[in-house]
């Protein structure tokens, strides 16, 4: 999500963050920080304020559950192996079997 918020907060002095909005509203949610400790919001305020007076922070914000992770493709080799319940053990101990013939016949050419 490349145009969300990035949110701070500064507690004892100390700035802590980036945080998206959903993040920072379960630390204040949390205690982590109060309405008495300073908030940015890089983009949207000119300069630190406090938490309290931030209305979407202290109550008007909607906590939803955060959105489902971004999914990629599978590598076709890894692919293979899920389709077919191969266990990955097993691959791996067969790709160090053929690592040691491979190296066996190379010796063997005396290379």
């Amino acid at each position: 999500m490349p145009n969300e918020k990035k949110w701070y907060y500064a507690k004892g002095g100390k700035p802590n963050g980036p945080f998206t909005e959903h993040e920072i509203c379960k630390l204040f949610e949390a205690g982590e920080f109060g309405k008495a400790d300073y908030i940015f919001c890089k983009g949207e305020m000119a300069d630190w304020v406090k938490a309290g007076t931030v209305p979407s922070l202290t109550g008007s914000l909607d906590l939803s559950p955060e959105p489902e992770p971004e999914h990629h493709a599978v590598p076709f080799y890894e692919k293979a192996a899920y389709d077919h319940n191969v266990d990955h053990t097993s691959l791996e101990k067969q790709r160090r079997k053929d690592d040691k013939k491979y190296w066996k016949k190379l010796n063997e050419k005396g290379e």
